[in-house]
């Protein structure tokens, strides 16, 4: 079975795929044939990796992998895990707060207060603004493929590339997938095919 402070080790405490140092608390362990493709937990099998590119891979295939890795030029470059706020000090002097009076369900007050989100929406692409790019990054991830389909993954990192501040991890994979349909591409398990 594998381990992954093991795995780190062999790979001097380094993401297989982007080279950075990792973390063991930030490390994951992807296997080479996904388990749900049929692989086993073995070493042979893993590899230790950032969470993000673990989760950008999924189930594909080592074809799909080695592909991804071949068109971002041998090494991916695994987005940046997200910053963690610290947790607020709290000193002994501090005064305590008094606690607070629950008012009733029909008192006016409670009626008014609007329920508080933490969630920012993710930033908006417009489809007019996304085309080119998006054009740009297929053809350039698609090379290797013979210019018929390429690994969404590939094409993110060439969008990246094309589109400063851009990372799929602002919109979600789902959204950046749709805004690829919504474009005319055809989206199979991972991969994306021209428009028609």
């Amino acid at each position: 079975m594998a381990n992954v402070a093991k795995l780190l080790m062999i790979q001097g405490g380094k993401c297989f795929y982007c080279s950075k140092k990792l973390a063991l608390e930030n490390a994951t362990i992807d296997h080479v044939i996904a388990k749900a493709l049929g692989g086993d937990n073995t070493e042979a099998n893993t590899v230790a990796c950032c969470h993000s590119i673990n989760q950008a891979f999924g189930n594909a295939t080592p074809k799909e992998k080695l592909t991804a890795i071949i068109n971002a030029g041998g090494r991916i470059d695994c987005p940046p895990a997200p910053v963690k706020k610290p947790a607020p000090v709290v000193t002994a002097s501090a005064p305590a707060k008094p606690p607070v009076a629950k008012k009733p369900a029909g008192h006016p007050s409670v009626a008014k207060q609007p329920k508080a989100t933490n969630q920012k929406p993710p930033p908006e692409i417009k489809p007019s603004e996304f085309r080119k790019p998006l054009q740009d990054a297929f053809a350039k991830a698609a090379v290797v493929n013979g210019g018929d389909k390429a690994m969404l993954t590939a094409i993110s990192i060439e969008v990246r590339k094309l589109i400063n501040g851009f990372a799929v991890k602002k919109y979600g994979e789902k959204t950046f997938a749709n805004l690829v349909k919504k474009l005319g591409y055809r989206i199979e398990n991972n991969w994306c095919f021209p428009p028609k």
